[in-house]
């Protein structure tokens, strides 16, 4: 996930760091610097909590002995919402969202790894990445969760979001109002004092003017495969290829792990494709930008956005 950098007016107090292996941030406005950094622990602790759960950067995790073992045995009840909520989105989307994408992502670094300067990888290449590709195969049960076959799982495309939810949660929860939680993706817990918007950049566009939920950003430029850049990360499962309708996929909702995974599932989605979609999704704005630099807008409100 890649999007615009918070740029707030003014912020009484500004945490920087890293979360999922992005650079993070959180704002507070209206709030004395010393309560602010007496929250900041409580949020960085259960970053690195849910980091335990969730991340493909930890040899530890519960998501890479998942990828291991094939099963994973007490799982935490965030590893079980996290991948319950990719899986309900998998299904909502018509499997535009999966979970089991990581088999392509692997398919694709190991291609490039042997001959950087090389085209897309072959078909049979990406035939047999996309046999381990099926949210449908994945199984969460009353004590267990269980991969199909030879399948590797990633919450890459709704982690960040669903941190950063869990982190907003947990700094309302302690009576905070005036917020942005900036952890690759952005959620806002309230306007700033006096009820200014946060603004949220955009590349060569108006900036976003967030006042509450949570805006996520998916960008094929933000991690290009190949010493040409012939590939990216955001993968078409239904394809096994990079998806190429748009250059860049905004979402807007309330919850950002939703927004998260929208964007995901979105960038593979024609224009058509995403208008059909758009009455599974209640309370989304979708922005989508396409190769000539045209915007589209979708809105199913209420939301939260507007444009300066």
């Amino acid at each position: 996930m890649t999007g615009g950098a918070a740029r707030p007016r003014e912020a009484d107090y500004e945490w920087r760091g890293v979360a999922m292996g992005a650079d993070a941030t959180i704002l507070f406005n209206g709030i004395e610097p010393q309560t602010a950094r007496s929250a900041i622990a409580a949020a960085v602790a259960e970053i690195d909590r849910l980091e335990h759960a969730l991340s493909l950067f930890r040899d530890s995790s519960e998501l890479r002995r998942l990828n291991r073992d094939k099963v994973l045995h007490s799982p935490s009840s965030d590893m079980r919402r996290a991948l319950a909520l990719g899986l309900d989105i998998a299904d909502r989307s018509g499997g535009l969202f999966d979970p089991s994408v990581q088999a392509l992502w692997e398919a694709h670094v190991d291609w490039f790894a042997v001959a950087p300067e090389a085209g897309l990888p072959p078909e049979g290449v990406i035939a047999q990445a996309r046999a381990a590709v099926d949210w449908r195969r994945i199984r969460i049960g009353p004590d267990t969760i269980r991969a199909g076959g030879d399948q590797r799982l990633t919450l890459n495309g709704l982690g960040q979001g669903y941190v950063t939810d869990r982190v907003a949660d947990l700094l309302h929860f302690r009576g905070f109002k005036h917020i942005l939680v900036d952890l690759g993706e952005q959620r806002a817990v309230g306007p700033r004092r006096g009820g200014a918007p946060w603004l949220v950049a955009r590349a060569n566009a108006a900036p976003f003017a967030l006042t509450g939920g949570a805006l996520a950003t998916s960008e094929g430029a933000g991690c290009m495969l190949g010493a040409s850049g012939t590939a990216h990360h955001l993968f078409d499962p239904r394809s096994g290829r990079s998806a190429a309708h748009w250059k860049r996929i905004t979402v807007h909702h309330r919850s950002a792990a939703v927004a998260d995974a929208l964007s995901t599932a979105l960038y593979a989605a024609s224009a058509g494709e995403i208008e059909a979609l758009l009455p599974r999704f209640k309370g989304t704005a979708i922005w989508g930008t396409d190769h000539d630099n045209r915007e589209r807008r979708w809105i199913s409100p209420p939301v939260d956005v507007t444009l300066r």
